[in-house]
């Protein structure tokens, strides 16, 4: 077993102050969505801002999958028209007039196709009626840009919207010199994206702003993101805000940047059991001038065969964040560094430097062989319930690495 950073003792003491900050909110509860964060005016604790709770990795992952009865539940069909109530019967025509409609509670349900429009979300549900945005049983669903002017982005989710939940959606193909995906903006809060493919964007996957708070990411697969910006301009995940979880991804395929970056401004962000394989580089925690990212958690993850960086760090004018860990990954095969600790403002403990013996990278299958390292070297209060592809976690032992449980 090697480690890919040793800390100096001082760093040490600070590494055990964050995990031990994580571990003390392990059995925080309450709705599965909305344990997210605090929502709705109310404050986490008279301190401000509290860790992201563990369990909501393991929480996280069941939510959304079941429909509400029949009269919670909301149409969107190719073949429907907005003069339409958007019932089952009758359904709207477009994404847009759904979320202009759909109530606190409801789930609008969107039946196969393509939908071609540039949708913006300013509006939401509540911590106890949260709206979900999802494709109708057995739909396969692709969100895509409606013209192609000038940074045109699937979806928007702005200032207005708490309490949204996105599952099993194909968000693809935004375009323009300074567009994503999914770009969260304003004070959009307890956002959730679950079992979304999120591909092929000029620019960034996802992006949040400084301003947000409480978004999960859960089991979605980005690929094939970025390339049109500057040389290592363009990322998978591009997170600011605070209080926000990505867990159980598979993140590829990031040609021009990282596969997650934080930058500049984070704070309380939770990074574990993703497979980050195949990007320009893996993750990057950083800062700029005043704006910094602070109390960052990375653990569990799979970092490797990454063209340049597996985990780095960039402080820019003279910022430093602190109290970020990097605890318990396997980093492998990276370029240039496995790990980079040289710029500092990161804890880098208990990671190790193994092949992860994927199926086939190649072909982008993250299964972990038989044999695997990573295999049974989780941190289980961080481990979500279920995996990328639903298959439950075995807790009679520790679970795995990453975002795929391993074959025994």
């Amino acid at each position: 077993m090697t480690s890919a950073a040793r800390p100096a003792r001082g760093w040490e003491a600070q590494a055990r102050t964050v995990v031990a900050a994580w571990a003390l909110v392990v059995t925080a509860s309450g709705l599965a969505f909305a344990s997210l964060g605090c929502g709705d005016g109310e404050s986490a604790d008279a301190g401000g801002a509290a860790p992201v709770p563990a369990s909501q990795t393991r929480r996280a992952v069941a939510s959304g999958t079941e429909l509400p009865p029949p009269k919670e539940r909301r149409y969107v069909s190719r073949n429907g028209s907005d003069a339409n109530p958007g019932s089952m019967q009758r359904p709207w025509k477009t994404v847009q007039k759904g979320l202009d409609s759909v109530q606190p509670g409801q789930t609008l349900l969107i039946r196969a196709g393509t939908y071609r429009e540039n949708l913006v979300l300013t509006r939401g549900g509540t911590r106890r009626k949260p709206i979900t945005v999802r494709s109708a049983p057995g739909a396969r669903v692709v969100l895509a840009p409606g013209t192609t002017d000038r940074d045109n982005m699937p979806l928007q989710v702005g200032t207005g919207s708490a309490f949204v939940r996105f599952d099993q959606l194909i968000v693809e193909g935004a375009n323009g010199p300074g567009t994503a995906n999914v770009y969260v903006w304003g004070s959009a809060h307890d956002i959730e994206l679950t079992r979304c493919e999120v591909r092929r964007s000029a620019r960034q996957g996802f992006f949040s702003e400084s301003t947000t708070r409480s978004i999960l990411i859960s089991r979605c697969y980005f690929h094939d993101n970025g390339g049109a910006g500057p040389k290592n301009l363009d990322h998978g995940v591009y997170m600011e805000g605070a209080r926000h979880v990505i867990a159980n991804c598979i993140i590829t395929g990031t040609r021009n940047g990282f596969g997650i970056q934080l930058y500049p401004a984070s704070d309380h962000v939770l990074i574990t059991n993703n497979t980050i394989v195949n990007n320009r580089s893996g993750v990057v925690v950083g800062g700029e001038g005043e704006r910094t990212t602070t109390q960052a958690f990375l653990v569990n993850n799979i970092v490797a065969f990454n063209l340049v960086y597996g985990v780095t760090t960039y402080w820019g004018d003279g910022s430093l964040g602190s109290h970020n860990v990097a605890r318990n990954n396997l980093v492998f095969g990276n370029g240039e560094r496995d790990v980079d600790d040289a710029a500092g403002g990161m804890v880098f403990v208990g990671n190790l430097v193994r092949n992860p013996r994927f199926v086939s990278a190649a072909r982008r299958d993250y299964h972990l062989r038989a044999g695997s390292p990573a295999i049974d070297r989780a941190t289980a209060r961080y481990s979500p319930d279920l995996d990328f592809e639903g298959r439950r976690r075995r807790k009679s032992r520790p679970p795995d690495l990453g975002a795929l449980e391993g074959m025994r």
